[in-house]
């Protein structure tokens, strides 16, 4: 490969000081409103043309439940079902196999 690859050239960068500080405090932008920026769990709402405002805010976590609503709305029908649907992939054994399900802190 070499020292310069093929596509590269030393004007792609520039050298800067690193200037490291706890005086100056950096900030998130995050989409304004609901604050949804994990679509990860929701790719048929993202759109690559979409259109959104930003605010100064701190980000939600990866895995909070507004990235992830159909997860939510699953365990909701399981605990008004009281019958959960276990499926498997193994051979032989029914796909469908509905078990009780106890409520240990009852």
């Amino acid at each position: 490969m070499g020292v310069n690859p093929q596509g590269y050239s030393p004007s792609h960068y520039e050298k800067v000081q690193l200037l490291l500080t706890d005086r100056i405090l950096g900030f998130y932008m995050v989409p304004e409103g609901d604050g949804i920026w994990n679509y990860n769990f929701m790719g048929a709402k993202h759109s690559a043309n979409m259109k959104y405002l930003l605010t100064l805010d701190t980000p939600k976590e990866f895995y909070h439940e507004s990235h992830r609503p159909s997860h939510f709305l699953n365990f909701s029908a399981l605990e008004q079902t009281g019958l959960t649907t276990v499926a498997t992939n193994v051979e032989g054994v029914n796909p469908a196999i509905e078990v009780d399900r106890e409520n240990e802190f009852d």
